[in-house]
């Protein structure tokens, strides 16, 4: 897994956030803002089976869907949920390892 922390191509910061863009009838998008010189970073379509946020129930996650146009049932989108559900916190701390792993690196090389 590759593992890196975005930075602000402009200023070189790493200090960014993510403005969630929802429009009818289109994916939702992720517009990425450096904090320091508020200029764009990055910008992503979020994928075609919904936006995960963690802390909120389903019913988000339904609503995620609803806006992607999926056509899946109530069971598959619900199946669905549960499975990112039980995933993500599992993959986050993969990525908060590896992320650590490289930072440590990086130090120890310098």
């Amino acid at each position: 897994m590759d593992v890196r922390v975005q930075a602000c191509q402009n200023c070189g910061s790493e200090r960014t956030r993510n403005l969630l863009v929802r429009e009818p009838e289109k994916q939702d998008q992720v517009f990425v803002q450096c904090v320091e010189c508020e200029e764009l970073v990055s910008r992503y379509a979020l994928a075609e089976n919904g936006y995960y946020h963690h802390g909120k129930g389903f019913e988000s996650y339904m609503r995620s869907m609803k806006r992607a146009g999926s056509t899946a049932s109530a069971q598959e989108m619900k199946d669905s949920f549960e499975n990112i559900r039980a995933v993500t916190l599992d993959e986050f701390a993969s990525v908060i390892n590896d992320l650590n792993r490289k930072e440590r690196d990086d130090r120890t090389r310098r």
